[in-house]
């Protein structure tokens, strides 16, 4: 079916009309240069964002009345935007066009696509021949440009002349080369490494994956790659507008995520919208954003902004480039979304398992929605003791967060990772009776409110959301000694679980032991653990592997054109 005037996926096409992109060189091309010579430029951007696990709030998040607690991960994305390394120079480059090529730097040779900006005319947009479309990249590329050239233009040095700031950002993507590049990488527990295990006959447990290497090249497109479930389109939106924008010169991110200044505070608020509008259009709807959120703000406890301020945005006919309004519409005063800090305890660590099945999690929301609105009394009720027991939740975890300094805190952790849940209450009291309290009481939170409910839901809607399978692997895990809790993050379904444990290598061997031996379904832990951490810029000689890795994806370029 054609897609109509209000179609997002339109609405890319005529964003990237006018902006011009079509092919920057011709497939076959041999490039002039040797792998040895694949230096990063000075100019280099570097900027990483985390993947995400949404503990609580599976569909509550997606109304305004509810939230969600979404913990960020150690694993992130990284997108790296340079200028383009060519003999060319900027006195001899097309001074009204500049090349832009994007590559998922993991991937065949064919996941790249290049572009050709024109800020004067305007043919039909088109990317490199035969390596197809990315619409996440599309998107992000054509709403990012459309960003800097209206920042640019509210400069006092253009004063709302959108054909001199035209002519700025084009000199700012052309730099000494003629145009830019950017690669986007991610650590490997995005995408299920199980193949490269098995190749290198190792077993799946955690020290299997530190022998990988960083960013491990991937043997086929990304849409012949399974994924884990860590919000690997977010991640990937959030990182490349983020670097673009950074590399223009339009923000200021910053280099850590504690205590950003005023200006870099503004700058993750510019990115965090601005990923919400692209995503959304690349996923044609607007969703409830907690994963874009986590990209830029890292942990916390999210309730969703109004799908009002992207609705006009998502169905209004295109503007060219020169007549869009985005800044405007992405303000941070038109947001009303709400972040509030949130983190495990110290002693506590987040595992996640890649579980070797998959769930069309857009067709299993919507058989749930679709049960609400059928069995609206029913679902209410379930809904408010589904909120109730996220509130309890978040109670308990700020709770022990308060108790970290008082004396016995550290004993009774290591005490706990002995025992089951069942009976901490009898570890002695003077080694923190409230301590023991709240660990008791995020375990009922955990394991009796969340998954039970979730149960029901399974049950009253006929949708897997706490699969039979899912729940006997966690009744298993949760006899573990050390084992907090778990459950089945966001939607549910049978793509991944989660695990709250005490944090030592005894509880966290045990874990792997089930899991491995577990024949219902196979489990693979992930590397990644709980980070408060959201978005920032990063050095790229700082991230080990990532300079490799784009050398890496150079070579495997270069042999695919000879």
């Amino acid at each position: 079916m054609a897609p109509t005037s209000t179609d997002p996926a339109l609405s890319v096409a005529n964003d990237l009309q006018s902006l011009s992109l079509s092919p920057a060189a011709p497939k076959g091309e041999v490039p002039s240069a040797t792998p040895s010579d694949f230096l990063l430029p000075d100019d280099a951007v570097c900027v990483s964002a985390p993947g995400k696990v949404l503990m609580a709030g599976g569909y509550l998040v997606l109304e305004r009345q509810h939230e969600g607690l979404v913990l960020a991960t150690s694993s992130r994305f990284y997108c790296v935007a340079a200028g383009t390394r060519s003999a060319a120079s900027s006195s001899t480059a097309d001074p009204k066009s500049a090349t832009i090529t994007i590559s998922a730097s993991q991937f065949p040779a064919e996941c790249s696509w290049s572009y050709r900006v024109n800020l004067v005319t305007y043919p039909a947009p088109q990317t490199n021949p035969g390596n197809g479309k990315n619409k996440f990249v599309e998107i992000a590329l054509a709403k990012t440009l459309q960003l800097a050239l209206e920042t640019i233009s509210e400069g006092e040095e253009y004063k709302g002349d959108n054909e001199k700031a035209g002519v700025e950002l084009l000199r700012r993507m052309r730099g000494s080369g003629g145009g830019m590049e950017a690669f986007v990488m991610a650590d490997n527990d995005f995408y299920s490494q199980r193949e490269q295990l098995t190749d290198r006959n190792l077993p799946r447990r955690i020290s299997s994956l530190t022998q990988l290497p960083p960013f491990n090249p991937l043997p086929r497109p990304i849409h012949q790659i399974n994924k884990t479930g860590l919000g690997s389109s977010a991640a990937l939106t959030t990182s490349l507008t983020a670097a673009l924008l950074s590399y223009f010169g339009i923000i200021t991110l910053p280099s850590s995520s504690s205590s950003p200044t005023p200006e870099e505070t503004t700058s993750l608020d510019t990115v965090h919208a601005l990923a919400q509008l692209a995503h959304c259009l690349a996923q044609g709807k607007v969703g409830s954003g907690f994963d874009v959120s986590s990209a830029v703000y890292g942990s916390h406890a999210y309730r969703r902004f109004s799908p009002a301020i992207l609705t006009p945005l998502m169905s209004s006919p295109h503007l060219p480039i020169r007549a869009a309004n985005l800044k405007d519409s992405l303000a941070r005063d038109k947001w009303d979304q709400t972040t509030a800090p949130l983190r495990l305890p110290k002693g506590l660590r987040l595992v996640l398992a890649d579980v070797d099945a998959g769930t069309d999690t857009p067709s299993f929301v919507n058989k749930v929605l679709w049960w609400k609105v059928e069995q609206a009394e029913e679902a209410g009720r379930m809904w408010a003791s589904l909120a109730e027991a996220n509130g309890l939740l978040r109670q308990h975890l700020e709770g022990l967060c308060s108790m970290e300094e008082d004396e016995g805190y550290t004993r009774f952790m290591e005490e706990s990772a002995e025992k089951h849940m069942e009976d901490v209450s009898y570890i002695a009291a003077e080694v923190g009776v409230y301590s023991t309290l709240f660990v008791s009481s995020l375990t009922i939170s955990l394991h009796i409110c969340l998954r039970q409910l979730f149960r029901l839901v399974t049950a009253a809607s006929k949708v897997p959301v706490e699969p039979a399978e899912q729940s006997r692997v966690l009744n298993a895990s949760m006899k573990i000694p050390g084992v907090v809790g778990g459950g089945v993050p966001g939607a549910g379904g049978f793509d991944a679980l989660f695990l709250l444990v005490v944090d030592t290598p005894t509880v966290l061997e045990a874990v792997q032991d089930l899991w491995e031996g577990w024949t219902e379904m196979s489990l693979c832990p992930l590397l990644a653990r709980q980070s408060d951490g959201g978005l920032v810029k990063v050095d790229v000689g700082e991230v080990a592997g990532l300079k490799e890795g784009i050398a890496g994806w150079e070579k495997r370029k270069l042999a695919a054109t000879l």
